[in-house]
């Protein structure tokens, strides 16, 4: 069962919908705004919230 209420997805509602009018208003079209949330350049979703595989955070 998701750890996500129903509280948590209308703030991510929120957020989502003030991240994309601020990125209408800087002239980006829905277009554009699709292809960078499809680029192959996003960063990946781990399964784990660890640093093992974080080069950032090798000594």
């Amino acid at each position: 069962m998701s750890m996500i209420n129903q509280m948590d997805i209308e703030e991510f509602d929120a957020e989502w919908i003030t991240l994309i009018m601020s990125a209408r208003k800087m002239g980006l079209s829905m277009e554009d705004i699709r292809a960078f949330l499809r680029s192959p350049f996003q960063p990946k979703k781990y399964a784990h919230n660890t640093t093992e595989n974080d080069p950032c955070m090798s000594p």
